[in-house]
C-alpha cells in the first residue's frame, strides 16, 4: 500500500496549480481532498451498479501472514467473510526467499489459507516482497535475481496461483524530486533500470515454471510512468494493479482535470488487463463519520469500475481494522473490532457489496 504519499501528492498538487500561492507543512499531512458523494445517493448509485451487466470481479486485502487481528482469526473465517460480501479474490503478502520458499511463519500458515481458499472458491493473489530486490545492483545482476526468485518461487506454488503480483510501491523510491511521475524521465534512471530488469528476470522465472502464469506489477497516484518505464526495458507484465485512494480522488480531479481514473488508465494501457489491487478511504480523524465517508467514496468509486469493462477486478483495503497502526493505518478495515481479535462488527461499507 502507498503509505507515505501524502507529502508527495500535496507537492505535485502544488506544481500544477497556479491557484495556490505555496505549499505548506499542513499540506505534507492533510492534502487536498475529494469531494464525496452525498450519503442519500448512495441507494442510487448502489443500484444502478449492481444491475447492470458489469463482469467486474471484487476482492480484498488482508495481511494474513503477520498482522494480529488476521493471526487471531481463522484462515476459514477470514475466507468466509470474503465470500460473504460477494468477493472472490484475496490479495495477501508473501515474504519470498531467494529460493522461492514462503517465509517460515508465513510458510507455516500458508497451507491452511490455501486450502481455505480452495474450498471457499477464493482467488488468491500473492503480492511478493521481493527480499532478493537492491536498487543498486547492476541491471545484469538485477535480472539474474530475479528470475531465480521467479523461477523457485513458481516451481513450488505455481499450482494454486493464476496472477502473481510482482513487488508493492516499487516506483516511489524512484522517483526524482518534484515530479509527479507521469513521465519516464521523472524516475532515477539508474536505479530504475535496475529494478526494470530485476522485475523482467522475475516475470519470466514464474512464466518458465508456470506456463500458464499472468504477472501484474503496480503503481498508484499519477505514477503511470513506471509501468511505461518497465515495458521501456522489456518487461512483459501482463496487468496493471494499481492503487487508489480517497485523497488522490479529489487531488487528480482538482488539479490534473482526471475525474475518472479507470478511464484515464483504460485510454493509456488499451492493452493491458487493469486490476485496481488497492482502493480505499482515508480516514482524516477517529470519528464515527469517516465510516460514512468510507461508504460513499467506494460507492461511486465501485460504481466508476463496473461501468469500465476494461477494469477486471477491484480490490479493497482491507478486510480488518488494524488498531495498533496510525490512525490512517488502523481503520482501513471493512470490519472494525467491538472486542480486540475477537468481535468484529461490519462497517456500514460492507452492505455495498
Amino acid at each position: 500500500m502507498i503509505k507515505n504519499l501524502t507529502k508527495g501528492l500535496a507537492v505535485a498538487v502544488c506544481a500544477a496549480s497556479f491557484t495556490l500561492a505555496s505549499c505548506s507543512k499542513q499540506n505534507d499531512v492533510v492534502p487536498v481532498e475529494q469531494s464525496v458523494t452525498p450519503i442519500q445517493s448512495e441507494q442510487t448509485l448502489r443500484t444502478a451498479a449492481t444491475t447492470s451487466t458489469s463482469t467486474l470481479k471484487l476482492g480484498i486485502n488482508g495481511h494474513p501472514f503477520g498482522d494480529a487481528p488476521y493471526l487471531a482469526t481463522p484462515a476459514t473465517k477470514q475466507v468466509e467473510m470474503i465470500k460473504g460480501m460477494g468477493m472472490n479474490w484475496y490479495r495477501i503478502n508473501v515474504v519470498v526467499q531467494s529460493d522461492g520458499t514462503i517465509s517460515q511463519n508465513s510458510k507455516n500458515l500458508f497451507p491452511e489459507l490455501r486450502d481455505a481458499a480452495k474450498n471457499g472458491a477464493v482467488n488468491l493473489l500473492p503480492m511478493l516482497y521481493l527480499k532478493t530486490l537492491k536498487e543498486s545492483d547492476s541491471p545484469e545482476t538485477a535480472y539474474q535475481k530475479g528470475k531465480t526468485l521467479g523461477a523457485n518461487f513458481a516451481a513450488k506454488y505455481g499450482a494454486y496461483f493464476e496472477y502473481y503480483d510482482l513487488g508493492n510501491d516499487l516506483e516511489l523510491d524512484l522517483l526524482l524530486p518534484g515530479t509527479t511521475g507521469r513521465e519516464i524521465a521523472d524516475y532515477n534512471p539508474t536505479k530504475g533500470k535496475s529494478v526494470a530488469y530485476y522485475l523482467k528476470g522475475l516475470d519470466e522465472g514464474i512464466k518458465s515454471k508456470d506456463a500458464g502464469a499472468k504477472t501484474m506489477i503496480d503503481a498508484g497516484w499519477l505514477h503511470w510512468g513506471f509501468l511505461n518505464l518497465c515495458t521501456s526495458h522489456g518487461v512483459k507484465f501482463d496487468a496493471i494493479g494499481y492503487h487508489w485512494y480517497s485523497d488522490m480522488e479529489g487531488a487528480a480531479a482538482k488539479s490534473f482535470k482526471i475525474t475518472d481514473i479507470t478511464v484515464k488508465l483504460a485510454e493509456l494501457f488499451p492493452t493491458k488487463e487493469i486490476w485496481f489491487t488497492e482502493y480505499g478511504f482515508r480516514y482524516k480523524s477517529t470519528n464515527a463519520s469517516n465510516e460514512d465517508s468510507q461508504s460513499a467514496f467506494m460507492t461511486t468509486f465501485l460504481n466508476k469500475c463496473r461501468n469500465n469493462p476494461k477494469i477486471k477486478v477491484a480490490m479493497a483495503y482491507e478486510l480488518f481494522d488494524e488498531p495498533y497502526k496510525s490512525y490512517q493505518e488502523s481503520n482501513y478495515g471493512l470490519y472494525k473490532w467491538t472486542a480486540q481479535y475477537t468481535n468484529s462488527a461490519k462497517k456500514n461499507a460492507v452492505s455495498l457489496f
